[in-house]
């Protein structure tokens, strides 16, 4: 049974590394935290994919290629970084459920193997990655929880509120002879910072992804703020160094730097082509030509500048289409008898007139 104490907070936790045992399979507290935050991420990512636009399946299979691969790049790391205390004990290299990973290994294998995977699967890189890093860093945040109870991730001495110790901290602090450090004194407690880091981050992402104007930004942020943690949280770390340098804090720094320089190179290209798009007037039949799929060439020939006509007329048109108030020199028949004047039919007193004069007529030759 191993304690850790919080002095100042009057706090004093007893706890067992093993949660239990079903034969010779042991589930510890690190094990579990670690599997409740990969639990975080999946629900995360999966719930919210519709709404970015990225098929389940494809998350499905990325995430469970990508999460032993993330597991064994940050072992690796580690055991590299802490090379002097593993050539010493070779059997503990494997034994990652006692703890011991080094987060940017994860990062570096975990992105190598989206971008591969992205690749075959025709889906872009950067969008994926857009929607993974805001549930990443939420795993993170419960996943440090796990180096608090391995009672792992700590810094100097501190009289602090929250300052902590512990009976594995203490013989951590004796067998690697930290200096400077006083193994009865209470420690930073670097886990909740970098816990905490990584939720306001959360929240942060969930913010700037609906204020985004390029894809990949989100993931830019997420690097930079990871970064900037790095850089700041493991000035305090003792282990992860190689001589007198702190390995975590050079990859920080450059990391931060990288992505802000990228951050800023890409706005820049954005509002140039903005500018450009501005002081370029498109043609108002574009959208006429884009919906009837027309070459430029065809373009070109079916539509002519307003105003003007081409030098042939097709000759229906031109016998349709006359100067208001002219007629043409040939009129149709049918027209023409439709307009001649039409004859007068004779009244009542014409046709006595006409009988009074064919009967004198008649009495004249008798006589």
């Amino acid at each position: 049974m191993h304690y850790i104490d919080f002095p100042n907070l009057g706090l004093h936790l007893k706890m067992n590394l093993e949660l239990f045992s079903v034969g010779p399979f042991t589930v510890r507290w690190y094990g579990l935290i670690t599997a409740l935050a990969f639990l975080v991420i999946v629900t995360g990512v999966l719930r919210n994919s519709q709404k970015y636009v990225i098929k389940q399946d494809d998350l499905i299979d990325m995430m469970l290629i990508t999460a032993p691969v993330g597991i064994v790049g940050a072992r690796v790391l580690y055991v590299l970084v802490n090379w002097s205390y593993y050539a010493q004990r070779p059997s503990k290299i494997y034994r990652i459920w006692e703890g011991g990973l080094a987060i940017y290994g994860g990062i570096i294998f975990g992105i190598v193997t989206i971008y591969l995977f992205c690749r075959y699967r025709k889906i872009s890189t950067l969008q994926m990655l857009d929607h993974l890093v805001v549930y990443l860093v939420l795993g993170q945040a419960v996943g440090r929880w796990g180096n608090f109870v391995n009672q792992e991730l700590f810094g100097p001495n501190t009289n602090l509120p929250w300052a902590m110790t512990g009976d594995i901290i203490k013989s951590t602090i004796i067998n690697e002879q930290y200096p400077g450090v006083n193994p009865d004194l209470p420690v930073h407690p670097l886990f909740l910072y970098e816990s905490l880091w990584s939720l306001v981050t959360f929240f942060i992402l969930l913010w700037f992804r609906n204020k985004k104007k390029l894809q990949g930004e989100v993931f830019y942020l997420y690097m930079v703020s990871y970064g900037l943690a790095r850089f700041a949280i493991d000035s305090l770390r003792f282990d992860l160094k190689v001589g007198n340098t702190n390995i975590n804090r050079i990859f920080g720094l450059l990391f931060a730097i990288a992505f802000i320089a990228l951050l800023f190179v890409r706005r820049q290209r954005m509002k140039k082509n903005d500018e450009d798009d501005a002081s370029y007037q498109p043609s108002q039949y574009r959208e006429i030509i884009t919906e009837i799929g027309l070459e430029p060439e065809e373009a070109a020939e079916a539509v002519e500048p307003e105003g003007t006509a081409s030098d042939e007329q097709p000759e229906e048109t031109a016998e349709e289409v006359e100067p208001e108030g002219t007629a043409t020199d040939e009129q149709p028949e049918g027209a023409a008898e439709a307009v001649e004047p039409a004859e007068t039919e004779p009244t009542e007193s014409t046709e006595q007139e006409l009988d009074n004069l064919e009967r004198e007529t008649a009495e004249q030759n008798e006589d």
